[in-house]
């Protein structure tokens, strides 16, 4: 890398992250928010580049400064139009391909600039084999995958649009046309893919912003960094990985990567996220995985050597979780007499939500006294036993941990669980899966109890266990606590951060 080992004092980082306050939607907004308040009590300067706020613009609280990007406005020009067109065009291409390879099970792709529909389809089905053709076709140049971002996207300055080259070479350059389905031409058979209608399409309009957020983050760093006031790059989450690649490109500083998760591997990846992971992976110079599972993971699926990648949880704030009194809240909700079963997540399929549901419906008949309240969820389930809460201030959230008996992380796929470690840290005694990270975090038959990924009814025989002896659920939530001050303290998670940016810079 060419430069010289830093003072820890001297060092100015800029963290790239779609998420933060108070645009939070999962774990990685609260570690870069808790993250970047450590590291500046040890660090010159924390600079955050992150994501619009209606009303907000840069802020600046003792060694951490946030710099927020424009609003990401779609114009209805057809100049936009026909980029946002190309990008609706391929998720749908990728959308056609999922159905037919299921049913046909082609040998392999052939690709004609068509990596993200191809990569999605592929992941999806698992029927293909590993190896990729691309073609050049007929008259057209072969754009083979390369950096995300070639050039600016809406540029701040002059207004001006020019495509990335890595989708301006990749979207495939074919669009439905009125009147045209699916046609057969002796044995070449043509897919026409969805009326894109992207212009009305909110989630299309989502993923056209988020590559827009990307441009202009990427460009307020490209911009600070001139005045050589950072010495490296430290980027968290899949949606911001397109600036990651672009401004490690044109600044060369070092570049570390928090894997907070592998998109491609959810239960349901973001389409957009696995494109922009895809690209950046190979321009990273050193990973922080959050779990032991994470760090496989990088190595499985994008090859990562395990010697580049550094294995450092997620933490919790034990100065604001912990054990406190909640009559206040037992009252509101009328719990008072109630065995409380917590659950903490995101309307997610991955979260597992339906699985606990159907465990606690289930002990209902055994336990009149039980009570999911399931914090982040709808109420669709109009059963006495369960309440939901679909939002909740962290200060009540907390007192919800204190009050109840058991929590439950029932996750598909879990590549942390920050919820875990602050119910633990609030002394309540656990129960999760063993999938991802929740074995780094639960210490089974101490802190709490972890049943097998595909083991049906290992959820109620947990909750029921630990129904039927009170003092061993006590004795995990004291436990847990202890664990969670020892292994997920923010301070010592900050030093060991400090030493990964030491071994890039040296």
């Amino acid at each position: 890398m060419g430069k010289k080992q830093q003072k820890t004092d001297e060092i100015n980082v800029g963290f790239l992250s779609y998420e933060y306050p108070p645009n939070v939607y999962g774990g990685v907004g609260i570690h870069v928010d808790e993250l970047t308040r450590h590291l500046a009590n040890s660090i010159n300067q924390v600079h955050v580049f992150t994501s619009h706020v209606e009303g907000l613009n840069s802020q600046e609280s003792g060694n951490v400064y946030v710099h927020r990007s424009s609003k990401p406005s779609v114009p209805t020009s057809n100049q936009y139009g026909i980029l946002f067109g190309k990008v609706t065009s391929n998720f749908n291409i990728g959308g056609r391909l999922e159905g037919y390879i299921s049913n046909e099970k082609p040998g392999l792709l052939h690709l004609n600039r068509g990596l993200m529909a191809a990569t999605d389809a592929k992941k999806a089905t698992n029927t293909m084999p590993t190896s990729i053709v691309r073609g050049t076709g007929i008259g057209r140049p072969n754009y083979m995958p390369g950096d995300v971002i070639k050039q600016g996207i809406g540029n701040e300055m002059d207004g001006s649009l020019a495509l990335p080259e890595s989708i301006r070479g990749e979207l495939p350059q074919s669009f439905p046309m009125g009147g045209l389905d699916d046609q057969e031409s002796d044995s070449v058979h043509l897919h026409g893919t969805p009326e894109l209608l992207a212009s009305t399409s909110n989630h299309s309009k989502k993923i056209f912003e988020r590559i827009i957020t990307n441009n202009n983050v990427a460009k307020m760093v490209e911009k600070y960094s001139c005045s050589d006031k950072l010495n490296l790059l430290h980027s968290h989450g899949g949606l911001i990985q397109m600036a990651a690649t672009e401004v490690k490109k044109t600044t060369h500083l070092p570049l570390v990567m928090t894997a907070h998760s592998t998109e491609i591997n959810r239960v349901k990846p973001d389409k957009l996220s696995i494109l922009m992971e895809q690209n950046v992976v190979d321009k990273v110079d050193r990973f922080i995985a959050v779990s032991k599972s994470i760090k496989k993971e990088l190595n499985q699926t994008f090859g990562v050597d395990y010697n580049k990648i550094t294995v450092i949880p997620n933490g919790v704030d034990t100065a604001v979780f912990k054990h406190q009194n909640t009559d206040d809240i037992r009252r509101k909700y009328q719990l008072d007499n109630s065995f409380v079963v917590l659950f903490v997540g995101r309307d997610d399929p991955q979260k597992g939500a339906k699985r606990l549901v159907d465990a606690v419906k289930y002990l209902a008949k055994q336990m009149p006294d039980i009570m999911l309240v399931m914090v982040g969820q709808k109420d669709i389930y109009f059963d006495k036993h369960i309440l939901c809460l679909p939002h909740v201030s962290r200060s009540e959230l907390v007192k919800l941990y204190s009050l109840s008996d058991v929590f439950v992380l029932p996750s598909i796929y879990e590549p942390f669980g920050i919820v875990l470690i602050e119910a633990m840290a609030c002394e309540t005694a656990c129960i999760g899966m063993r999938v991802g990270g929740i074995p780094d975090i639960i210490d089974h038959g101490r802190t709490g109890l972890l049943v097998g990924s595909n083991d049906s009814t290992g959820i109620f025989e947990a909750i029921s266990d630990l129904y039927h002896d009170p003092e061993k659920r006590n004795r995990m939530g004291k436990n847990g606590r202890d664990r969670v001050i020892s292994c997920f303290d923010w301070e010592s998670i900050s030093k060991k951060t400090i030493g990964v940016y030491r071994q890039v810079l040296s």
